[in-house]
């Protein structure tokens, strides 16, 4: 016998269908603004405790010494990378990866708090005592890191659609970088004279403040309505599943061309972290002048992202990662041409009565974070959509790991001990990689014992070098 449907059945039906297919797409909207309005958060909490500038710069002011700056880089890196494997494995049969990541998120910005907290208690301690708990609590944020990022692109993939991707993550950077802006001028002010606040408490306020930008970040993910899809039912060995997943670079041809990318920008970019300390210490550049640091590099993040969302839409994703390329060139030759500029003090504002004054070699060193801010906003949104776009819906905590890994790794264990060295070496390369290795559409070596002779050194200052606020040489570290 044939079942025969009445038209007022079907009536039902295509309504229901209907009513399903507009409350998906509108949760589909919701769930883009909010990861829009996370990443904002994300990137504000970000550029206070930044490995770029905020923690060399602190650092280098506890100790003196580049290599220790190096060490705290690197443990971004390894942080980064050491758990993303694991948790992939774990997670990758979880329907919902939503409340890992609230948790881990809550997590973090304690134990921000909880280094904000000691270091301020810890002032007037031996530099060493401060060293010891900063560098232990500085790899759990870190290690935190990387357990949450795995779970946050499978949230991305589920909730942002295909063609839209490479926008959403230039919004996130734009908004992060415009919320971020105002990051540079509280940092300058915090570490200048008015703020009555000395070193290390300066950055003990810096963290928290952090802390709490993290918090309000994290909370925001508990908004999101995490969509359903089909994942894997069973958990395979470890073994089985690390082989599976380096079987990936054997057997997806542009996932492996996206890794070499990865690889020769992490070497490329190894110098990064020595930016700060190089201008302190080697150029004899005022500490006051990260915030000046901090507010160009999130500048031409906000700029470059209005930039590379138009770019990912009409020419493609690989686009994004070619012209970041030919940017990264810029922000390493510009340190090692600084020293040539002839150091006069202009005031810029004068015509408009303002008596601002500043150094025409500090003028020309900024422009390395505008490089860095373009080159990293254009690898950051073209990688991140290209790697979702090439794993399949119930892979992508294995894709995702697997292309984060390796590169972090080695690129940590490759770390260059002293900045000119290692700019040296790589920029001969740089310009050179987009041509060789971009997907299609669809240094000089330091003996590690001398940082143990440096440390020790330490407590000496040296002439241009760890100037206060008001530009006069400081003799000891508080």
């Amino acid at each position: 016998m044939h079942r025969v449907e009445s038209p007022a059945g079907v009536s039902v039906s295509l309504l229901t269908a209907s009513a399903t297919e507009q409350t998906i797409q509108k949760n589909a909207q919701r769930n883009g603004r909010l990861i829009v309005l996370n990443g904002g958060l994300m990137q504000f909490a970000m550029s206070f405790a930044s490995s770029e500038t905020v923690i060399p710069a602190f650092i280098q002011t506890l100790t003196g010494s580049s290599i220790l700056v190096g060490l705290a880089r690197s443990m971004m890196q390894v942080g980064w990378a050491w758990p993303q494997i694991l948790i992939s494995w774990l997670i990758e049969k979880r329907e919902r990866k939503l409340p890992l990541l609230i948790r881990v998120g809550m997590i973090h910005a304690a134990c921000w708090c909880a280094l904000g907290a000691a270091i301020w208690h810890l002032a007037g301690e031996r530099p060493l005592v401060v060293l010891g708990v900063f560098i232990g609590m500085y790899a759990i944020t870190t290690s935190l890191m990387g357990v949450s990022n795995v779970a946050w692109m499978d949230l991305v993939g589920k909730t942002v659609p295909q063609g839209g991707r490479a926008r959403v993550f230039a919004l996130r950077r734009m908004i992060g970088g415009g919320l971020a802006v105002a990051s540079g001028a509280v940092i300058a002010y915090i570490l200048s004279e008015r703020s009555g606040v000395g070193f290390p408490r300066d950055y003990a306020v810096i963290f928290l403040i952090a802390a709490g930008l993290y918090a309000i970040a994290s909370a925001t993910f508990g908004l999101i309505r995490e969509p359903i899809e089909p994942v894997r039912k069973s958990r395979e060995p470890i073994r089985s599943y690390l082989a599976g997943g380096f079987r990936l670079l054997k057997d997806d041809d542009d996932y492996r061309r996206l890794f070499i990318l990865r690889y020769l920008w992490a070497t490329a970019m190894m110098g990064t972290s020595f930016y700060v300390p190089f201008a302190i210490s080697d150029l004899g550049m005022n500490i006051v002048y990260i915030g000046l640091f901090v507010s160009v590099s999130q500048v031409s993040s906000v700029l470059s992202n209005a930039l590379w969302a138009r770019i990912g839409d009409r020419k493609g994703n690989r686009a994004l990662l070619i012209y970041g390329t030919y940017f990264l060139a810029g922000s390493l030759l510009i340190p090692l041409s600084t020293p040539l500029v002839l150091d006069l003090t202009i005031r810029p504002l004068a015509f408009l009565g303002i008596p601002f004054s500043i150094s025409t070699q500090v003028l020309y060193f900024s422009l390395t974070f505008l490089c860095n801010g373009f080159a990293n906003s254009g690898m950051f949104t073209g990688r991140m959509a290209l790697v979702l776009d090439l794993a399949p819906a119930d892979r992508r905590p294995t894709y995702t790991s697997f292309h984060e890994h390796p590169r972090r790794a080695a690129g940590a264990a490759a770390y260059p001990g002293r900045l000119p060295g290692g700019l040296v070496i790589v920029s001969r390369y740089v310009f050179n990689l987009p041509r060789l290795y971009s997907p299609r559409d669809h240094p000089r070596q330091t003996d590690p014992s001398s940082a143990i002779r440096q440390l020790g050194r330490s407590t000496e200052t040296a002439p241009g070098s760890h100037r206060h606020a008001t530009g006069r040489h400081r003799t000891d570290r508080w």
